[in-house]
């Protein structure tokens, strides 16, 4: 059973039957059009389907319960959840969910990030049935049992050991810029590992599971039976968490590791995806500052990345944009030897505040933009995603086309003006041996 830290997906299913194999002319149309179908239940649980032809259906259950839901007390709760996805509840076993899901060739797997946790069923169409019952099954009525619970620690200590130093550094720039919120972190942390009690999870789960934070969407699915399945969810009602972020600025959070090396990231405030013009635009900025080489052996093309590596040429750099429903980080992230980690991030700053971008590289972060999304859409495991993530931030979804079309309509002076509202206070997390890296207050 996969499990990773990532976007999120929610519910299950009960009595209805598996359609089978959908007829060659509608899957024919389908492939054609892109089209996708969204439905909005009366409980606000968001619907979405749609078909590419493969012969293999994903479904994902998510809910707006990523970390930036947890309260001082139950830090570290979504990651556990995560952890805890296939463990026993209400209506199955552990070993029931991973027998019966292994006998149908299927995958059950879980992401998170900081807003969404999702739940996602991997199956041939012809065992549609047993799938979306034990994806239902591992969702809907969680008891998080403490003797589980204690026995999944280990997994909890994997994942915090396998956390990169520049991933490090980006939670660590989280928590500077945010404090709270989008500020905690993706995972449990220290002091908390094996300490979080059942009581604290099933309220985090009780608050955030519900229906009106929640989407269901599915490829290679009927949308009716999608439906039928969605309504037939045994989901909670209620507000669950309203954490605002707020961005701060102009403090730093630093894990002195010691070493020969050092990952900073640096960041100023960004764009939400709420407003989709701007979110684009902070996109398409992003990729024409550079967010690597194209070519396993080449350069990034980006004037940002250009100028740190020409500063400090030992050091890789890329541009970060952490874009969230209501509030974002732009900046950029440099790894490399100790010794040149304050060179690159006063390199960086200088051509982050510059804004100096032609309207050749605003094509070029539009071309690249335009090709990740559709990447996305042409995956058919990131489409079933994205389609629930859209639902819950828009309450609606967008074909491929549509993404095209938003992209189009953003214009070269709506990016420049983006990179003009890069003057706000920067906020700094660095890991490792930090003697060149500059304060934050140095800087603003």
């Amino acid at each position: 059973m996969a499990n990773s830290a990532a976007v999120s997906k929610i519910p299950l299913f009960r009595t209805l039957a598996a359609r089978g194999y959908a007829s060659q002319p509608a899957v024919a149309a389908a492939l054609k059009s892109g089209d996708i179908q969204t439905t909005t239940l009366p409980n606000k649980l968001v619907v979405s389907s749609t078909e590419t032809g493969s012969a293999i259906s994903r479904i994902s259950i998510a809910f707006n319960a990523g970390s930036r839901n947890e309260a001082h007390d139950s830090l570290g709760a979504a990651h556990i959840i995560r952890v805890a996805a296939g463990l026993s509840t209400k209506h199955a076993t552990q070993f029931g969910i991973t027998r019966n899901v292994q006998q149908v060739g299927g995958a059950l797997s879980v992401t998170a990030d900081r807003e969404f946790l999702t739940y996602t069923i991997e199956v041939t169409r012809d065992n549609l049935e047993t799938g979306l019952q034990y994806l239902e099954k591992s969702v809907t009525g969680q008891v998080f049992k403490p003797w589980e619970i204690q026995d999944s620690t280990p997994r909890v200590k994997l994942d915090l050991a396998n956390v990169s130093n520049q991933v490090r550094a980006v939670e660590n720039l989280h928590q500077a810029a945010y404090r709270t919120g989008l500020g905690n972190s993706l995972f449990c942390p220290d002091h908390k590992v094996g300490k979080i009690s059942s009581e604290t999870l099933q309220h985090f789960f009780e608050s955030n599971f519900t229906a009106n934070r929640g989407a269901v969407s599915g490829v290679n699915i009927d949308h009716q039976m999608l439906l039928g399945y969605a309504q037939s969810l045994q989901l909670g009602s209620g507000e669950g968490a309203k954490n605002e972020s707020k961005y701060h600025g102009g403090a730093d959070v630093r894990s002195e590791r010691g070493g020969q090396t050092a990952s900073v990231a640096v960041a100023t405030s960004g764009a939400g995806w709420a407003n989709l013009q701007e979110g684009i635009a902070f996109a398409v900025l992003q990729r024409a500052a550079g967010v690597g080489p194209a070519t396993k052996w080449g350069q990034s093309a980006g004037v940002l990345v250009k100028a740190i590596q020409a500063a400090a040429p030992n050091t890789g750099a890329t541009t970060l944009n952490a874009s969230y429903s209501d509030s974002g980080l732009f900046g950029f992230v440099v790894s490399g030897p100790a010794k040149e980690a304050g060179i690159a991030v006063e390199a960086g700053l200088k051509a982050l505040k510059s804004a100096s971008l032609s309207d050749a590289d605003i094509a070029r972060g539009k071309a690249q933009l335009k090709s990740e999304i559709a990447f996305i859409y042409e995956t058919d495991g990131s489409l079933v995603n994205e389609l629930a993530a859209q639902g819950i931030i828009y309450g609606n979804t967008y074909t491929l086309k549509g993404c095209f079309d938003a992209i189009d309509a953003v214009q070269a002076a709506d990016i420049k003006s983006a990179a003009r509202k890069l003057s706000n206070k920067v906020s700094i997390g660095a890991v490792g041996n930090l003697e060149h890296v500059p304060y934050a207050a140095d800087l603003n």
